[in-house]
C-alpha cells in the first residue's frame, strides 16, 4: 500500500514539474501510475493531496526506528550523538533513488510558480517540520522548543535543500551525499569557531 501511495505522489510531482499543476488530470496521473481512478481515491481525496503526499512516506518506519534506537542509553538531555545521527538520517534519504529526489526537486521548483501549490506548501511545510521536531524532541527527552534542537534541525534541513540545489546545477562529478557532507563540514567548522573575539 505504501509503495502505491508513494508512486502516486512521485508521479503527480513529475507531472506537476513537467506540465504545471493544472496541466494534467487525475486520469492521466492514474495512467502513468498504472492504477484505476477508484484506486487513486482510496489513497487521496484530491490531486493536491496526492502532490504533497502522505506524512508517513517521508521516512520509512525502519529508518525512523534506527534513528530513535541510536540514542545512547543513560543519556540525559541532548545526546552526544544527535548531530551524527541526524546526518546519517539525511544520508539514508539521499541514498534513495536519485531520480525520485530530482523529481521532487523539480516539483518544489514548480511550487513557487503556482499560487495554489504555494499556499498548500505554506500550510503543510510547517506541520511536517513540527512533526519531525516532535520526533527528535521525544528521542532526546527535551521540550519541542528546545533552542539547540531547533537550531540544529533547521540548519540540517537548510543544508539538505542546498545540497540538492547544488547537485541539480552541478556537472554531477560529486554525489548528492558528498554535496551534503561538504556543506555539513563547512557548517561544523564555522560553528566550532569561538563566538567572541
Amino acid at each position: 500500500m505504501q509503495r502505491t501511495r508513494l508512486a502516486i505522489t512521485v508521479c503527480s510531482r513529475e507531472l506537476t514539474a513537467e506540465h504545471g499543476f493544472s496541466g494534467f488530470t487525475i486520469e492521466e496521473l492514474c495512467s502513468r501510475v498504472g492504477i484505476s481512478r477508484r484506486t487513486f481515491f482510496n489513497y487521496f481525496a484530491t490531486k493536491l493531496d496526492a502532490v504533497f503526499g502522505h506524512v508517513e512516506d517521508g521516512l520509512s518506519a525502519e529508518t525512523l526506528a534506527r534513528f530513535m534506537d541510536a540514542r545512547p542509553a543513560g543519556t540525559v538531555g541532548i545526546s552526544p550523538t544527535l548531530f551524527a545521527d541526524l546526518v546519517e538520517l539525511v544520508l539514508t534519504q539521499l541514498r534513495r533513488d536519485e531520480a525520485e529526489i530530482l523529481s521532487a526537486h523539480g516539483f518544489f521548483e514548480a511550487v513557487h510558480r503556482e499560487p495554489e501549490l504555494l499556499a498548500k506548501m505554506v500550510e503543510v511545510g510547517p506541520e511536517r517540520m513540527k512533526e519531525f521536531m516532535a520526533l527528535v524532541a521525544r528521542r532526546e527527552g527535551v521540550a519541542l522548543d528546545h533552542p539547540g534542537l531547533v537550531m540544529l534541525v533547521h540548519n540540517i534541513q537548510f543544508a539538505t535543500h542546498q545540497a540538492v540545489q547544488r547537485y541539480v546545477v552541478s556537472s554531477r562529478e560529486t554525489s548528492l551525499e558528498e554535496e551534503f557532507l561538504s556543506l555539513m563540514r563547512h557548517a561544523q567548522e564555522l560553528f566550532a569557531q569561538p563566538m567572541r573575539r
